[in-house]
């Protein structure tokens, strides 16, 4: 009799014992964010995003309100979880479905269904990424890098190519604006700033030289970015 109360005891106690899922041990592991899903401190966080596993090369996770109920699921490229791809569900705080679709590498594509609050369903939305694709950006995640180093390098070396094809000493501040691709390649280079037009050109001849280049990084994947590279001889 005592054993059997133990196990009727035991049966009634496991069911109320949550398990633990994948990246949820540890609340280390927690991404905190922001209203709008952006990475905030813990204080002022309105959700968290936890990995909740993994399916080949994808992390399944799931992103909550502080006070637990599901805002967010679907897989991510990355193990920190900042680039979305494949099958995802956004909630309503009631737990209904709000929208489902498909992500591309962090960008929003095909149909996506959206429902309100009482599963009533809305009129679709369309994303095509294909436009964002080739956004020229002026700040990056990750900025690009020349082959000469850091800005300071680039304009030691424009510095020394312009030196070197000029007749006479150069003096005045030389501006030049280019874009560096997807490739590292660059292109629409020119001058916006600058009194001598011959030495204007060796500017622009200087900085063609300087590709390839490292390319700038947005949610890890590479964008177009503008440069604008100003040089004071």
């Amino acid at each position: 009799m005592r054993n059997l109360t133990l196990l009727l005891t035991a049966a009634l106690i496991l069911p109320l014992c949550p398990s633990r899922s994948y990246g949820q041990e540890n609340n280390e592991d927690r991404q905190y964010l922001s209203d709008v899903l952006s990475p905030a401190v813990k204080k002022k966080a309105t959700f968290y995003r936890e990995v909740t596993g993994k399916e080949g090369e994808l992390f399944m996770a799931k992103t909550y309100s502080m006070d637990g109920k599901v805002k967010a699921e679907g897989s991510y490229t990355d193990a920190q979880l900042t680039i979305p791809h494949g099958s995802f569900v956004f909630y309503h705080p009631n737990g209904r479905v709000e929208s489902r679709g498909e992500y591309v590498n962090g960008l929003k594509t095909g149909i996506w269904e959206r429902f309100d609050a009482w599963g009533q369903e809305l009129a679709e939305k369309i994303y095509d990424p294909e436009p964002l694709a080739n956004i020229i950006y002026t700040r990056a995640q990750t900025m690009p890098r020349s082959r000469e180093g850091d800005e300071k390098e680039l304009v030691r070396y424009v510095k020394s190519k312009v030196d070197s094809a000029s007749e006479h000493r150069v003096k005045g501040i030389y501006t030049s604006t280019f874009v560096v691709e997807k490739d590292g390649s660059l292109s629409e280079v020119r001058l916006i700033e600058g009194q001598d037009e011959k030495i204007g050109q060796h500017v622009v001849d200087a900085i063609r030289s300087s590709a390839p280049w490292q390319p700038g990084n947005e949610k890890g994947q590479p964008v177009r970015v503008r440069m604008k590279v100003p040089v004071q001889f």
